[in-house]
C-alpha cells in the first residue's frame, strides 16, 4: 500500500478555550477601565470581539500530518505522535462543529481519540480526502 499523507489543521481545543476566557475578560476589565459611556463600552466590546477570536485561534493551533502506510493511522503534530492500527477501528464519526470538527475515531477495544479540526483563518486542509480514503479502507465513516 503507497504511503498517503494528510495535513489537517487542528486545535488545542482547552488552550483555545482559556485563552478565549482570559482575553474576553481582560477586555471587559479594560473597557470597564474607560471613562466612557455605556453604549460606547459595549459596542467597543463587541466589536473587538473578532480580534479575540483570532488570537486565541492563532495561538492554539498545531497543524498535524495524519499517515496511512501498511495498515496503519500515524497522527502527528509538533507536540505528539501517535499510531494505530487501521485493523482495530471501529468506526470514525465526523461531528460539524462551529469553526471546525470534532474527528472521533472510535476503536474496537471501546476507547477511543478526539481530534479537534479548525477552520476559522485557515486555508482547505486534507480532511475530505482523509475521509474517502477511510471509506476506501472500508471503514465506517459516518459525517454528522
Amino acid at each position: 500500500m503507497e504511503k498517503l499523507s494528510f495535513k489537517i489543521a487542528t486545535l488545542h481545543r482547552g488552550r483555545y478555550m482559556l485563552l478565549m476566557m482570559l482575553f474576553v475578560l481582560i477586555l471587559v476589565y479594560i473597557v470597564s477601565r474607560l471613562p466612557l459611556s455605556e453604549v460606547v463600552k459595549i459596542m467597543g466590546s463587541l466589536f473587538s470581539l473578532p480580534v479575540v477570536l483570532f488570537i486565541a485561534v492563532k495561538c492554539s493551533k498545531k497543524h498535524s500530518v495524519w499517515t496511512i502506510h501498511n495498515g496503519e493511522l500515524t497522527m502527528e503534530n509538533s507536540t505528539s505522535s501517535q499510531t494505530i492500527s487501521i485493523d482495530t477501528i471501529d468506526y470514525v464519526r465526523n461531528l460539524r462543529r462551529s469553526g471546525g470538527n470534532l474527528i472521533i475515531i472510535k476503536l474496537k477495544s471501546g476507547s477511543h481519540i478526539r481530534a479537534w479540526r479548525n477552520k476559522l483563518f485557515e486555508s482547505e486542509d486534507d480532511l475530505k480526502s482523509f475521509c474517502q480514503t477511510l471509506k476506501d479502507n472500508e471503514i465506517e465513516y459516518y459525517d454528522m
